[in-house]
């Protein structure tokens, strides 16, 4: 069975399209620290346990997984928003890259908005160094942009989705959803 964490949680929206998707999945615990979104993810997934504050999370403490997911915060790089790193919430990433580099799951799951490909850092862009980060510990890495609109979403949200395969991705390996 897949053992699942979820990190910046919210409602658990991961496990609901684990659940979506037919797939047989425990997941071993959450990290979440905005109050409504804890409430709402214990009201819909019981029993799993809130490890806090990313920033704050030991990985040594956290049980085994297979699947890391997380919707890192996108308000700095919205272009809805001011596009300002300074404030950190998107850098939350790093906190990602700390804890699969000790635990190694054998996949992860990243979202993100679309402004992530048009955010540059020492005019590089931020998406290259998020892969070439996650390459480096080890990770094979391989991301599209998708639209909710296409898959049934009365909604029109673009959001990167990036995938990673510890160890790399064989040659047409995986293909994202038409």
């Amino acid at each position: 069975m897949l053992k699942v964490f979820e990190s910046f949680a919210g409602y658990g929206g991961a496990s609901f399209g684990l659940q979506k998707a037919g797939m047989e999945f425990d997941c071993v615990g959450y990290s979440e620290i905005d109050k409504g979104a804890i409430k709402c993810y214990e009201q819909n997934h019981k029993g799993v346990l809130n490890y806090g504050d990313i920033k704050r999370i030991n990985p040594e403490e956290l049980p085994d997984f297979d699947l890391f997911t997380g919707g890192f915060p996108c308000q700095d790089v919205s272009i809805a928003g001011n596009r300002d790193l300074s404030k950190g919430r998107t850098n939350l990433y790093q906190e990602i890259l700390r804890i699969v580099s000790v635990k190694k799951p054998k996949f992860l799951l990243l979202e993100n908005v679309k402004g992530l490909l048009s955010t540059e850092v020492n005019e590089r862009g931020l998406i290259n160094i998020i892969v070439s980060d996650l390459q480096k510990i080890g990770y094979g890495v391989i991301w599209k942009v998708l639209n909710s609109k296409d898959y049934g979403t009365p909604q029109n949200r673009e959001r990167i989705w990036i995938l990673c395969k510890l160890g790399g991705w064989y040659f047409n390996e995986f293909q994202f959803p038409e």
